[in-house]
C-alpha cells in the first residue's frame, strides 16, 4: 500500500499518552457496502482499505474500580502485536474524547507497572487483582480518508462481544479524527449520513461487555458544568455549550432508549439544554439555521416531554394524591390506563431518538458549533465577557415581561410561558456562571431554583388534572369519579406550591442581577 506522508504521520503506534476523537454509528447489514461505493471511500480521497482481527479483552477489579473511576483497561491482540490500552473517557459532544495511554506488551495479561505512568494508580486498591471482564472478537476494515483538508480513519468493525457465556454482536462505523479539524469530522458523516442514513450510538465496545457480565441496562447521567474562562470568545463558548449539552443528550439517549425513566428525564433537560443555548446567543446566529434546529428540538422535545409527563404522573402525581385523599381507591383507578398511555408514549419517543431525524440534529449542531466563528456575525468573535451581560439580560427582560401581573393566584397557563423564561435564564446564567464570582452566581441560581420549583409543583398539578381526563375523555366516562378525586387532592398540593411561588418570586424580583 502507498500511503501519503501525512496519512503515515497519522498511521504511527503512538506509545504513551494520546487522546482521540471519534463519531460511533450502528450500521444496518447493507449500510458497509453502499459507503464503500462512495468516493470518500475510493481513491484519491481515501487510501486502500486495510483489513485486520483484532481481539480485545477488558480487564476491572472484582469491584469494578477502574470502571467506577472512568477508566476502562483492555490488552489487545493485533495479529502477533500486544498492545495494553487505558482509557479516561470523556463525552466531548457528538464525539466522545478520551485521553489514550498505550504500551507493548509481551503477553495477553495486563501488566500494572506498564500502566504505572497513568491515572489508572490512583483508582486501584493496594495489590489490586485484575479479571477479565469481556472479550471483543472484531473484524476491522479501515480506510485513512483525506477530506477537506483532515485526516480520518473510517473503521467498519463487525464481529461480537462476549461475557458470561452471553454474546452480542457488533457492526458499527468509527470515524477517528488524526488530524486536522473537528468540524471536518462531523461534515464527513453528514456527507455520509445523506447516503446510508446512520444511527449514532454512543456507546463503546467496553460498555457493552459490562454490561453483559454484570447485567442491566445503561445508566443515566446529569449535565457536567460547563467551564469558561472569561476571555473565551463567543463563538468558542457556544462550540463549548453546545458539545456539552450533545454529551449530556447522546449520554442519556441509551437510557432512554430502554426505558428508563430517568433516562427519559436527562434527555428532556438536555434538550431543553440545548434549546436554551441557542435562546441565549441567538442575536449572534445566523436567524435560518437557528430557525431549522429550533424547530426540530420542539418537536423531538414534544414527544420526549409526553413520556416523561406520564411518567411522573405515574411515579409522583398518583402516589402523592393518594397520600392526600380519603379516595385513595379511586385515584389508583388511573393507574392501568396511565400506564398504556406511559407505554405508547415511551415507544414515540424510542422511535424518535430512532430516526436519522435524530443524527442528522445531533450531526448539524456539532457541526454548526464548530464553524460558529464564521456562522456568527462579527461581534462572535468579541470575548464572552463583553457579550455575557447582554445575553443574560434579554432573557431576564422577557422573564420580567412575562412576569408582569403575575401573581400566585394566576392560572398554571398563565404562569407557565414565565416558568419557561425563567428556565431558560437559570441555563443561560449556569452556561456563564465560570465567567463570573462563584457565589454571585451560585446564589442567583439557587433563587431561580427555589422559584421553578414552586412553578414545577403548580404546574403538576395542573398536569394531574389535564392528563387525568384524558384518560377519561370520551370512552372512560367511569373514570369521572376518579378524576374528580385526583383533582381535589392536587388542589391541596397546588395551595401549598402557590405561598411558596409568592415568597420565592418576590426573592427573586428583587435581587440585583450578578452580571450588571
Amino acid at each position: 500500500m502507498v500511503v501519503s506522508t501525512r496519512a503515515a504521520e497519522a498511521m504511527v503506534h503512538r506509545e504513551g499518552q494520546a487522546s482521540e476523537v471519534e463519531l460511533k454509528f450502528a450500521l444496518p447489514p447493507d449500510a458497509e457496502r453502499r459507503l464503500a461505493e462512495l468516493r470518500e471511500f475510493r481513491p484519491p480521497v481515501a487510501e486502500a482499505p486495510v483489513a485486520t482481527r483484532l481481539v480485545s479483552t477488558y480487564f476491572d477489579t472484582a469491584d469494578c474500580d477502574l470502571a467506577k473511576s472512568g477508566f476502562t483497561l483492555r490488552v489487545r491482540r493485533d495479529g502477533e502485536k500486544r498492545i495494553q490500552t487505558v482509557k479516561s473517557r470523556g463525552a466531548a459532544g457528538a464525539a466522545s474524547s478520551c485521553g489514550e495511554w498505550e504500551e507493548r506488551l509481551e503477553s495477553d495479561e495486563p501488566n500494572l507497572e506498564r500502566a504505572s505512568g497513568t491515572p489508572i494508580a490512583d483508582a486501584l486498591p493496594p495489590a489490586a487483582r485484575l479479571l477479565p471482564v469481556a472479550v471483543s472478537d472484531i473484524n476491522r476494515t479501515t480506510r485513512l480518508i483525506r477530506f477537506e483538508g483532515a485526516v480520518i480513519e473510517a473503521a467498519f468493525d463487525v464481529g461480537s462481544i462476549e461475557a458470561n457465556g452471553e454474546k452480542e454482536p457488533v457492526r458499527e462505523l468509527e470515524l477517528e479524527l488524526k488530524a486536522g479539524s473537528e468540524g471536518a469530522l462531523y461534515r464527513l458523516a453528514l456527507a455520509l449520513h445523506t447516503t446510508a442514513p446512520l444511527r449514532i450510538d454512543a456507546d463503546s465496545k467496553a460498555a457493552r461487555g459490562y454490561r453483559l457480565r454484570y447485567g442491566g441496562a445503561p445508566k443515566a447521567v446529569e449535565a457536567k458544568d460547563v467551564t469558561l474562562n472569561s476571555d473565551v470568545a463567543g463563538a468558542d463558548a457556544f462550540r463549548i455549550i453546545v458539545s456539552n449539552a450533545l454529551a449530556h443528550l447522546l449520554a442519556n439517549r441509551g437510557p432512554a432508549l430502554a426505558g428508563d425513566a430517568e433516562g427519559v428525564h436527562e434527555t428532556r433537560i438536555a434538550i431543553r439544554r440545548l434549546r436554551s443555548a441557542l435562546r441565549l446567543f441567538r442575536p449572534h446566529l445566523e436567524p435560518n439555521a437557528t430557525g431549522l434546529f429550533e424547530a426540530e428540538m420542539r418537536t423531538l422535545g414534544r414527544v420526549v416531554g409526553e413520556a416523561r409527563d406520564w411518567d411522573v404522573f405515574l411515579s409522583e402525581v398518583l402516589p402523592e394524591a393518594g397520600k392526600r385523599s380519603a379516595e385513595r381507591g379511586l385515584i389508583e383507578m388511573l393507574r392501568e390506563p396511565a400506564e398504556r398511555r406511559a407505554k405508547a408514549a415511551h415507544a414515540a419517543a424510542e422511535r424518535k431518538l430512532d430516526e436519522p431525524s435524530f443524527t442528522s440534529l445531533v450531526l448539524g449542531l456539532a457541526a454548526w458549533a464548530h464553524e460558529a466563528h464564521t456562522l456568527g456575525d462579527k461581534r462572535f468573535l468579541r470575548p464572552l465577557a463583553d457579550l455575557a451581560p447582554n445575553l443574560l439580560d434579554r432573557l431576564l427582560i422577557k422573564a420580567e415581561k412575562r412576569g408582569r401581573g403575575v401573581h400566585a393566584d394566576s392560572p398554571a397557563a398563565d404562569l407557565h410561558p414565565l416558568r419557561k423564561s425563567l428556565k431558560k435564564l437559570r441555563y443561560g446564567v449556569e452556561f456563564f456562571a465560570a465567567v463570573y464570582p462563584r457565589k454571585s452566581a451560585k446564589d442567583y441560581v439557587k433563587s431561580l431554583k427555589r422559584v421553578l420549583r414552586a412553578q414545577g409543583a403548580i404546574n403538576d398539578a395542573a398536569l394531574a388534572a389535564r392528563l387525568a381526563e384524558e384518560l377519561a375523555s370520551p370512552t372512560r366516562l367511569d373514570l369521572a369519579p376518579s378524576v374528580a378525586a385526583l383533582s381535589q387532592a392536587s388542589e391541596g398540593a397546588s395551595i401549598e406550591a402557590r405561598r411558596k411561588f409568592r415568597k420565592a418570586w418576590d426573592g427573586l424580583k428583587d435581587e440585583t442581577p450578578f452580571w450588571r
